[in-house]
């Protein structure tokens, strides 16, 4: 996806965010290249309550 999205969308930068305690998902973006930018960053997922997120780009 991330090739695709590269070469045939357009794209320049690609971002993500993970639950800080899903270290199965941040695992999953360090195999795609991704690199964490920030942790720990209150984000709206739309719970009653920020969520506390790791962020990514590639």
């Amino acid at each position: 996806m991330v090739d695709y999205l590269y070469s045939n969308a357009g794209i320049e930068i690609i971002t993500a965010s993970t639950m800080t305690e899903n270290k199965a998902s941040a695992r999953v973006l360090e195999k795609n290249g991704f690199i964490r930018t920030a942790t720990s960053v209150p984000e709206d997922w739309g719970y009653e309550q920020p969520t506390v997120a790791d962020k990514w780009f590639i």
